[in-house]
């Protein structure tokens, strides 16, 4: 029986995590791994008096530890694709507001960049892995690094943990100089920026 429960919570979390995917619903992964661990707990419950449920306890375990990662480091889902990936940008107007990575490694080396004349946004994130973002020496920057479970290092200050959320912020920033403003994420892994 505890085959059947394993196999209809993957499928459940693998349609909802589709249906999300194709804009066909909108919810959000914590919701679908909250529900998951509640169904998974009331079968334990209910299958108790049949003996033990290893299978259950260990699967339940995991998607608690799952959801809890989401809910302390929110994020939108596993999107762009799987690789390493190098972007160079030489312009401001080359820059993209945002860019994402499901799996891998992802570098936004904006050190070529020579027009900027006013603060510039961007927005990246990786589901697991690593993503490095260089600036510019000398160039005034804000950044906001999220990381679920791993660490965020901003121009050589390290944190590492579960639930991380780093800001910083140059001196000059914001008092009317050209810069970037940067919110970095990883579900998993490492958020590095440096302006070496």
């Amino acid at each position: 029986m505890s085959q059947v429960v394993t196999g209809g919570v993957l499928v459940y979390i693998g349609l909802i995590w589709l249906l999300e995917r194709t804009g066909a619903i909108d919810i959000s992964l914590t919701a679908v791994l909250g529900l998951a661990t509640m169904v998974i707990g009331v079968s334990l419950m209910l299958l108790a008096r049949n003996g033990s449920h290893a299978s259950l306890v260990v699967l339940g375990t995991i998607v608690a530890l799952i959801a809890l990662l989401t809910a302390t480091a929110p994020f939108e889902g596993f999107q762009g694709g799987v690789g390493d990936r190098v972007i160079e940008v030489n312009s401001v107007d080359a820059i993209h507001p945002d860019y994402n990575l499901a799996m891998g490694k992802l570098t936004i080396d904006l050190r070529g960049v020579d027009d900027l004349e006013t603060v510039t946004s961007l927005t990246a994130s990786v589901g697991m892995g690593e993503l490095i973002v260089r600036l510019p020496a000398g160039t005034e920057f804000s950044v906001e690094g999220r990381v679920g479970a791993g660490e965020v290092d901003i121009v050589g200050k390290t944190t590492d943990g579960i639930g991380i959320d780093e800001s910083f912020r140059t001196p000059g920033f914001g008092s009317g100089v050209p810069g970037f403003d940067l919110e970095l994420q990883a579900f998993t892994g490492r958020v590095e920026v440096t302006d070496e």
